[in-house]
């Protein structure tokens, strides 16, 4: 019933709008809509590895891919776009090899093939794009297996040899500095997976974490979840950037979101506050099988101040969860983006929760040449403590370094990236606890060159 509304909702809007669309030259034949199509893509490279603590094992692992793209002309306003993507192993640790005290073996490094096939390390292609797309003067809708527009929850976050890739309809208006969008998307194929799923498959495939009273969580396949519905609006002011957002993770939970950001001179001042809103489908299911549960309303309040001199971007960010529930999102759908949010630390899962964050970036009068340096420290709920700890993890603090340089002239698009990751628990150092989660050295080193 959804894919006809979809098909239904797109042809209506392509005729509706079909007269405000103007070509810029006639296309006299099938085969100039074809020879005129424009491709792009990608060689990536990455590097990774992870030093564990002590005795604990340590993972390496380098894997090679890339993407391309191709998308027509554009006909009466119509283009027709597909994309796919390959990753191989270069070479490598054995990642399947367990860790002689915990048993478990490489997490990380397995983020870049298939965590849902870990002996795969060869036959990982997907298609991440096949679409339909109506580009009218102040927009544009699509249906397909699409990109995405980023929205602070819902997003690609491209980390890894594969992004988030999504399947459903997308409908874009930009009138003057008013932007919109209305979406429903009903299928998912998550990063670091090859395979397509819909909603009810998908939700639940990484980790299912715990429930509030400490029993194992066991939700996936059990939520009915047929997709999710998107809203987003952004405007801009004089000096107020103004976003808000409402996503129906249908039978599972409502979530609204307001950012503002405020800009004077060179600084930046800057408040976002997001609320939950469980389905009362989740009543239905058994207690260990529920997403989120009925007296859940997780709610987040992050604020940032940054001042942006010439080559210098100093900020400081504080996120409060509050003690009305956990802020609960899927991790198969992205990665929440509040003002304290950085690789290989996310707010999703916690509740009663306080995170500080600060941040130094550094443009070199070489262009192209840029340093990060990101501390964030996480105090709430601990180990055991599950009511507001979905993934029963300790109060840590962590520190990134990021080194970027993208080049110019005859190696344009050519992008090194330098990622140094070091994070510890500050109560709990068992080892079943921080192996793959904290305690740890982590280097990546990736080579993009767009094309």
């Amino acid at each position: 019933m959804a894919r006809i509304f979809s098909i239904v909702f797109l042809s209506f809007t392509a005729l509706a709008l079909a007269q405000e669309h103007g070509e810029t030259k006639e296309v006299s034949s099938l085969k100039e809509i074809f020879k005129e199509s424009e491709v792009e893509g990608h060689i990536r490279n990455f590097f990774m590895t992870t030093v564990n603590e002590d005795e604990l094992k340590d993972y390496y692992t380098n894997a090679l891919g890339g993407a391309i793209a191709f998308k027509t002309r554009e006909f009466k306003g119509f283009e027709v776009g597909v994309k796919g993507i390959f990753t191989y192993k270069a070479f490598s640790a054995d990642l399947n090899e367990p860790d002689i005290t915990t048993g478990n073996i490489s997490k990380w490094e397995h983020e870049l093939y298939d965590i849902n096939d870990l002996d795969n390390f060869n036959d990982l292609d997907r298609l991440e794009e096949l679409y339909l797309k109506y580009n009218f003067n102040k927009g544009y809708a699509t249906y397909g297996k699409l990109a995405i527009e980023e929205t602070p929850l819902v997003n690609e976050s491209d980390g890894r040899m594969k992004p988030f890739a999504f399947n459903g309809l997308w409908f874009q208006i930009n009138r003057n500095k008013h932007n919109l969008n209305f979406s429903w998307l009903n299928r998912v194929s998550p990063r670091s997976t090859v395979e397509w799923y819909d909603f009810n498959e998908a939700i639940g495939l990484v980790n299912n974490g715990f429930q509030p009273n400490g029993t194992v969580a066991d939700y996936r396949g059990k939520t009915e979840s047929n997709g999710i519905g998107i809203f987003q609006y952004e405007t801009q002011l004089k000096d107020i950037d103004l976003r808000a957002n409402h996503w129906y993770l249908h039978n599972i939970h409502h979530t609204s979101m307001v950012e503002v950001d405020v800009h004077k001179n060179n600084w930046l001042l800057g408040l976002q506050y997001a609320l939950q809103f469980p389905h009362n489908y989740q009543k239905e299911l058994a207690y260990e099988e529920r997403f989120i549960q009925p007296e859940e309303n997780g709610q987040v309040l992050s604020g940032k101040l940054s001042y942006n001199p010439e080559h210098w971007q100093l900020g400081i960010a504080f996120t409060r969860a509050f003690n009305s529930g956990r802020f609960l999102f899927p991790k198969e759908l992205g990665r929440d983006h509040f003002y304290t949010s950085i690789p290989r630390s996310r707010l999703e899962g916690l509740g009663d929760a306080q995170i500080f964050t600060l941040m130094g970036n550094y443009d070199f009068n070489v262009k192209g040449l840029k340093l990060s340096i990101e501390f964030t420290e996480v105090l709430g709920p601990g180990i055991g403590e599950y009511e507001f700890n979905k993934y029963n993890i300790d109060e840590y603090y962590q520190i990134n370094g990021r080194l970027h340089y993208a080049l110019s002239g005859f190696f344009e698009g050519l992008h090194f990236d330098l990622l140094y990751i070091y994070k510890e628990n500050h109560n709990n150092s068992d080892p079943q606890n921080i192996f793959n989660t904290s305690n740890f050295h982590q280097i990546s080193f990736v080579t993009n060159y767009l094309f």
